[in-house]
């Protein structure tokens, strides 16, 4: 399975090294490509930014505060149906302001609070390895 993740904006130094723990554990697991697209604070334009990064043919994800929530089970076997019949998945993550119409096939809530963006994107990718780590049948997940 190939995953893309799509954000808005630069991650903090102080969040690095965490997200090159998880970053290296879904490696394990998958491919995993980030795209970090500039800032703009304009939602119109980081909408058009993020629609023009998205890999064809994929599944794809917006992280929206509205979405649909998913636990851990939940989100591995999604992680699961959609490596078969997409081969891919991108997840989108707006900057501040958020972002626009992206025609996502599902919006997803990390949490029912707002989180910066940049937490959000440590939280995905912890998700993201715990999906990836339940399906393949490793000890990390004991919930």
């Amino acid at each position: 399975m190939k995953i893309t993740l799509i954000v808005v904006g630069k991650l903090k130094s102080q969040f690095k090294e965490i997200d090159d723990f998880f970053q290296k554990r879904i490696k394990i697991y998958s491919s995993l490509e980030v795209i970090e697209l500039k800032e703009k604070n304009d939602v119109a334009l980081e909408t058009e930014n993020i629609i023009k990064s998205i890999p064809s043919n994929s599944f794809l994800v917006a992280l929206r505060e509205t979405g649909k929530s998913l636990d851990s089970l939940a989100f591995s076997k999604l992680l699961d149906e959609k490596s078969v019949s997409h081969g891919s998945i991108c997840f989108v993550i707006g900057g501040a302001y958020g972002f626009g119409n992206i025609n996502e096939n599902l919006a997803l809530s990390i949490a029912p609070w707002t989180l910066p963006h940049q937490l959000a994107r440590i939280n995905l990718l912890e998700q993201i390895y715990r999906g990836l780590s339940i399906i393949g049948g490793s000890s990390y997940h004991h919930g």
